[in-house]
């Protein structure tokens, strides 16, 4: 079975991202990081790993095209 381009295989990679930030921004989740009680820079460590698992799919990537 032949594996698909590598453009397609880095499409997947950044879609996952994008689907596990919306998982993390709108599902019930929201709900326990915006919580009273909950620490105020929370919402913004969810964001610094979004961010950073971007950077890493990206750094991946690069490092990948590099060897090819």
């Amino acid at each position: 079975m032949q594996l698909p381009p590598d453009s397609e295989r880095h499409l997947d990679r950044v879609i996952l991202v994008f689907i596990f930030a919306l998982f993390l921004l709108i599902s019930p989740f929201k709900q326990w990081w915006t919580a009273e009680g909950s620490a105020w820079f929370l919402p913004y460590v969810l964001w610094l790993g979004i961010i950073a698992l971007a950077f890493l799919v990206q750094r991946w990537r690069a490092r990948h095209d590099r060897e090819l």
